[in-house]
């Protein structure tokens, strides 16, 4: 489904509605387009206009009540954190095929956490198994940490962001950026 993504009158994102809410708030002159998609026109009757990737309305002044700093922990999100490598041997892996490794095993009381998981190869997560990274005679190219946002950024949309790709036209005025060094 084709998303528009909704700025406040201040420029700060705040939302995502579909294109239909997007088209509808643009023609109730409550919004204006700021981005488009290229290649998804919109025909109707009396118009045609390309579909808005990128709203902002004018009058809104809204604010988000809980903003974050650091990334939500998922899959996907340790998968970029780790730029699809396994933290042994540095082999690239798909992100269907790799496997979580936790540096402290959960079996010693090891949390599913930012600072406890890495990307591994299926061959290194076997080969370490249940013992610590020490005990395993096995290195990390880099320690595991949570990635943090440059700056505070609206929770609901972090989460949103965080579990889907948004379209690159949203890329200019999602400004926050995820600090990937430790």
């Amino acid at each position: 489904m084709m998303e528009s993504l909704v700025l406040n009158a201040a420029g700060i994102p705040v939302s995502i509605v579909s294109w239909q809410r997007a088209v509808t708030l643009y023609y109730a002159e409550k919004a204006i387009i700021l981005s488009e998609y290229e290649n998804k026109i919109l025909h109707s009757i009396r118009f045609s206009i390309r579909a808005p990737a990128v709203i902002q309305c004018l009058k809104t002044h809204y604010m988000p009540r809980r903003f974050v700093r650091v990334l939500p922990f998922s899959r996907r999100n340790v998968y970029i954190r780790d730029n699809g490598q396994c933290m042994y041997c540095g082999k690239k892996v798909s992100l269907a095929n790799f496997t979580f490794d936790h540096v402290i095993p959960k079996c010693q009381g090891g949390k599913s956490e930012w600072n406890n998981v890495v990307v591994s190869c299926m061959r290194c997560n076997s080969r370490k198994g249940g013992r610590s990274v020490s005990h395993s005679g096995m290195n990390l190219l880099r320690h595991p940490f949570a990635p943090q946002l440059d700056k505070a950024a609206p929770a609901n949309l972090v989460s949103r962001i965080a579990a889907e790709i948004p379209h690159e036209s949203w890329e200019d005025y999602i400004y926050w950026n995820i600090i990937l060094e430790e």
